[in-house]
């Protein structure tokens, strides 16, 4: 069962201090108390999607795109998904680095064909795990590894050092690392999740190909090296 910290309860449930406290005097809310802090579970119909970075991970596209359509995932694993995504790498970065500013997240089927068709540049929905576990127009899955995945920044850090918390402290699927001035791209996998760091290089007329690449333990070794 998951447990929320305080302050990431509220922001899903949209309750304040005192609501919060009501409702955990009343039962309304199975909880835990560690030390001085409360951690919670939430109440049956509530997503740790409804959380602010929950709704960023559906709706980034809204400042890049004129995409008029849902973006919601139809999909009950694609759901479980991306709640994971959340609550174990997007949270606890956002408690101890900083807010994730997701430049790329969720694409769901129709999204993906609108930015298929109209700017597809250094996109691979086949193995990018954007579109998680949703199916195409002929019922099959659009990225076969499943999972789910966004690209983020921390405004201020560096993204070797969002790289190395990861690959020290958080349970991942894969990592693409470009340089310290770009987003990184992360991927959980609900039941295999490799832990593999790629390094991406950029050739001098702007190809990108694959460099370094470690998995495990040694993936967090790679990173210190970044």
């Amino acid at each position: 069962m998951k447990m929320y910290c305080s302050r990431d309860t509220k922001a899903i449930l949209k309750i304040s201090d005192s609501n919060l406290m009501h409702l955990r005097e009343r039962g309304g809310i199975a909880y835990e108390k560690l030390g001085r802090a409360f951690f919670y579970s939430l109440p049956a119909g509530h997503s740790v999607l409804a959380h602010p970075l929950g709704q960023s991970l559906l709706n980034w596209y809204k400042s890049k795109h004129d995409f008029l359509e849902s973006n919601e995932p139809i999909i009950d694993s694609s759901i479980l998904a991306l709640e994971e995504l959340v609550g174990e790498v997007l949270l606890p970065i956002n408690r101890i680095l900083g807010k994730p500013i997701i430049t790329y997240g969720f694409t769901s089927f129709p999204l993906k064909k609108f930015i298929q068709k109209l700017s597809p540049t250094g996109t691979a929905p086949t193995l990018d795990q954007h579109s998680s576990h949703e199916t195409n127009s002929v019922g099959k899955q659009i990225c076969s590894r499943g999972g789910a995945a966004c690209d983020f920044f921390v405004e201020g850090m560096a993204t070797s050092d969002i790289v190395r918390f990861i690959t020290q402290r958080l349970n991942y699927d894969r990592i693409y690392y470009y340089d310290n001035h770009r987003p990184v791209h992360v991927s959980i996998h609900l039941t295999e999740p490799l832990k593999h760091l790629q390094i991406m290089c950029e050739s001098e007329n702007g190809r990108r190909y694959p460099g370094k690449k470690a998995f495990g333990d040694q993936a967090a070794i790679l990173a210190e090296d970044l």
